[in-house]
């Protein structure tokens, strides 16, 4: 684009215009310093098949790059929600087939610290008999004076549920249950496409750690991705997530290698990489560097590896989102 045209633009448009211009002429600029078949391999590692532990496999799986913490965190706030919609109010939320179940006596009556309209709820607790010689017994809501103490009533049940006719009203406020269930799985599941993304890249990280070949590959330009982490208004005040590209050649076909990362400073200390790719799809590829910072390279025995300490907070935080899906999972089930 000509010079007079970019002054015609909007101040901020030409700031944009002026950066994707510079970061162009500097990737032209890299290209003519090497050829690409003649770039150095600066992190020599052992021939394929190489040994990767069971330790650096976990890692990758869990946090194959710095984002998928966030998803972890994401996840388990909104899933505690869902979790405490489903303890107080889904079992009232289900619609069940009441049928009638006999005669029940109130046997206490006491008030709850909810109101409805600033008019007090009262718990009405009651017993019966199930006809088997076993004695049940239960609570239902309502408004003060419905019942008192030692007053025959009529129940129903729907399954191994009874209350007493008439009242249906509850102090969980079921509606509210409902909204905070699907706020925490929205929430819940949102923050857990990190962490699943995070299991097959890793996947895909070991594969090429095992079998890859490796290459020298030269940097070629960094790119923001237009996602942020932390901050506020939507992260847009956070730390911006950078794309750093770099180029290698394969039997004279040239081909891209991508790393993400928070803190660049690993990927551009250095103009040369190297990138492990699949010798059967070259294009299939992973820069050294690029992996999570834990990850190391035993240099007498080309064994990767790293410090079971690390492993720590990402299986905690898995352990800690898995309890709690399966406790919705159970309490729902049982719920219903």
């Amino acid at each position: 684009m000509p010079q007079d045209e970019i002054s015609a633009l909007p101040l901020h448009l030409q700031d944009l215009v002026n950066r994707e211009v510079e970061r162009r002429l500097n990737e032209a600029e890299q290209e003519k310093q090497l050829p690409l078949d003649a770039l150095p391999i600066p992190q020599q590692i052992g021939n394929a098949p190489r040994d990767v532990s069971l330790s650096v496999w976990l890692y990758l799986r869990l946090c194959s790059s710095s984002l998928p913490k966030f998803g972890w965190f994401i996840a388990g706030f909104g899933f505690v929600f869902a979790l405490i919609a489903v303890i107080i109010g889904l079992d009232d939320a289900i619609p069940r087939n009441w049928v009638d179940a006999g005669n029940g006596t109130i046997t206490n009556v006491k008030r709850t610290n909810t109101t409805i309209n600033d008019r007090a709820i009262y718990a009405y607790h009651f017993e019966t008999n199930d006809g088997g010689g076993e004695r049940i017994s239960g609570i239902s809501y309502g408004y003060r004076g419905r019942h008192k103490i030692g007053d025959e009533v009529s129940l129903e049940r729907a399954g191994n549920r009874y209350r007493v006719q008439g009242l249906t009203m509850t102090t969980t406020g079921w509606l509210f249950s409902l909204a905070f269930l699907g706020a925490g799985m929205l929430f819940g599941v949102g923050g857990l496409c990190i962490p699943i993304y995070s299991w097959f890249a890793g996947g895909k990280a070991i594969c090429l750690l095992r079998n890859g070949t490796a290459i020298g590959a030269k940097f070629i330009g960094m790119v923001e991705t237009g996602y942020a982490v932390g901050g506020n208004r939507g992260g847009r005040d956070g730390q911006p997530v950078m794309k750093a590209n770099f180029a290698y050649q394969v039997s004279g076909e040239r081909y891209t290698a991508s790393a993400y990362a928070l803190d660049t400073s690993r990927l551009t200390d250095c103009p040369y990489k190297t990138v492990l790719y699949d010798p059967v799809k070259p294009e299939r590829s992973v820069v050294l560097d690029g992996l999570p910072e834990g990850v190391r390279i035993d240099e007498l025995t080309g064994r990767f590896w790293v410090n079971p300490m690390r492993l720590v907070l990402p299986l905690l935080a898995a352990i800690i989102v898995s309890g709690q899906i399966i406790a919705i999972i159970v309490l729902a089930i049982r719920a219903i």
